[in-house]
Parts: structure tokens; sequence; C-alpha cells
């Protein structure tokens, strides 16, 4: 006798799910700064000294913004000042404006507003000068850190 078998399958079973793709834009702005540099190579006495450094603003869409900046980390009340590392200083200001009559500060009236056009880009100019360069200054790097912020 011959036995046919029938060949076991397997059941067919089918299930989904859904996908949803997402991403979150971050309603954001970056502000990105460079290194403003004096050539007080002119010695004691010199000066007015210019410099100028560029601050560039990048957000993920278009933007009304702020430009604030503290007094840096050796300021003597309102002025701000570098220093070396003997404790040696250099008065300095940063301003808004090439004539450099208007004092870059925090807060309204005192800091700059602008606008990231397009894709979000923007950039403003800080103007830096030193009045006059003081007399017996140690010789070495001076620096100062200044905190750049934005408001949008």
């Amino acid at each position: 006798m011959l036995a046919l078998g029938a060949a076991c399958l397997p059941a067919v079973a089918h299930a989904q799910a859904t996908l949803t793709p997402t991403v979150e834009v971050i309603d954001g702005c970056t502000v990105l700064t460079a290194e403003m540099a004096f050539d007080i190579s002119a010695g004691a006495g010199a000066g007015p000294v210019d410099s100028t450094t560029q601050i560039d603003i990048e957000c993920t869409r278009l933007a009304l913004f702020r430009v604030d900046m503290d007094r840096g980390s050796n300021a003597n009340g309102t002025q701000r000042r570098m220093r070396n590392g003997s404790g040696d200083f250099i008065p300095y200001g940063i301003f808004r404006n090439t004539a450099r009559t208007q004092t870059w500060g925090s807060g309204s009236g005192n800091a700059p507003l602008g606008i990231a056009w397009g894709r979000g880009r923007g950039s403003m100019t800080a103007y830096g000068r030193i009045a006059s360069v003081p007399a017996n200054l140690t010789p070495g790097v001076y620096e100062d850190i200044v905190t750049v912020s934005i408001t949008f």
C-alpha cells in the first residue's frame, strides 16, 4: 500500500505596522566669531589702534536677532581690558559702528539688531579700538574673553 502524505506547509501569516518618519527642526540660531587681533608694533603711545572681526549668525529659518556682548573677563567697571600672564593690562573697546562711537554691550539699546535672511544667515562687523598703547608693557600675549550671545 502506498501512502501519500501531504507535506505540511506552514500556515501563511501576515502582519503589518506603520513607520512614521519624523524630524524636528529646532528653532535655533548659532553664533560664530573670529579673533580680533590688534597690531601694536608702533609701541607705547601709539593710537588709536583699530581692528575688526566678523560675527556670523546661522539660524534654522529667517530670524530677527540681537547680538549681545559682555564686558569680558578682565573688565574694570565698563572698561574692557586685555591681560597678559604678568598681570599687565591694555584697555580697549568694541563698537557697533565704524566711527567707534557706539559701544557694543548687552540689552536693548546697547546691542545691535540683525536679520538672518534666506536660509537664516546674517553677519555683523565688530569694530575694536585701543585708544592709546600704554607705556612699560611686559612683553607677551595680551588677551580677553568676551562672551557673544544672541537673542532671537
